[in-house]
């Protein structure tokens, strides 16, 4: 899976326009916008591939803030950091194993697009919630597989069939852009990723879908320890 990512690191943010049309950019800004971050506030990236949603984050928390970009491939970092900005810093790591990052240090913690390749989403959502300070929040954004007729028909067709030729023919990588619509059969439905998310420590839990169902948006609050 890493050097899967590495292979593909150089032409990734290029397809994600491709494949999504730009819609991408809508979704993280929806993403963003979930966390309630502020001016001056400090936030946690993962699974942060180059950087796309780690600098929207940036952008928030303003230059008074700070945002740390977690990811377990070399090649996608090194991309990320091709764009370097003083309030952001990349390390390389395992989104389920923070052991560097500090309990109660973020006010909000994200991953865009990456938690249907981490095989233990409770370790996932368990660290994430450790991290992050009471009230504070986590965000999931990820593809999914639209329930309506319509939309589904166009998933079918357009991450079912073109996205691999698509991504083959960009990227030289015909594995990689196969993997993806496999990736999103094989990952748990949204309510199930809900009821992880609780499990873990998480509260208030709620997610919504966007552009016909293709993107689902799930976002949970850390209990603040002095309410009973």
């Amino acid at each position: 899976m890493r050097e899967m990512f590495d292979r593909i690191a150089g032409r990734y943010e290029l397809l994600n326009t491709l494949m999504t049309a730009g819609l991408h950019r809508a979704w993280n800004g929806k993403a963003v916008e979930s966390t309630g971050l502020r001016p001056g506030e400090r936030a946690l990236d993962l699974a942060c591939g180059t950087g796309s949603l780690t600098r929207d984050l940036a952008k928030r928390v303003g230059p008074e803030g700070y945002v740390l970009g977690v990811d377990f491939s070399r090649e996608m970092l090194r991309v990320a950091q091709e764009r370097p900005a003083p309030n952001i810093e990349y390390r390389l790591g395992d989104a389920t194993n923070l052991e560097a990052v500090e309990e109660d240090s973020f006010a909000s913690a994200t991953i865009a697009y990456g938690a249907r390749n981490v095989p233990d989403l409770d370790a996932l959502f368990s660290e994430m919630a450790r991290v992050v300070k009471p009230n504070g929040t986590v965000a999931c954004l990820e593809i999914a597989r639209p329930e309506g007729r319509l939309s589904g028909t166009f998933y079918g067709l357009w991450f079912d069939r073109i996205v691999p030729r698509l991504g083959a023919a960009v990227s030289g990588d015909a594995w990689a852009y196969s993997y993806l619509p496999e990736s999103v059969k094989a990952f748990v439905a949204p309510g199930e990723l809900s009821d992880i998310m609780r499990r873990n420590g998480l509260q208030d839990v709620t997610w919504r879908r966007f552009s016909g169902g293709i993107v689902t948006l799930h976002v949970g609050t850390k209990p603040d320890r002095e309410r009973p």
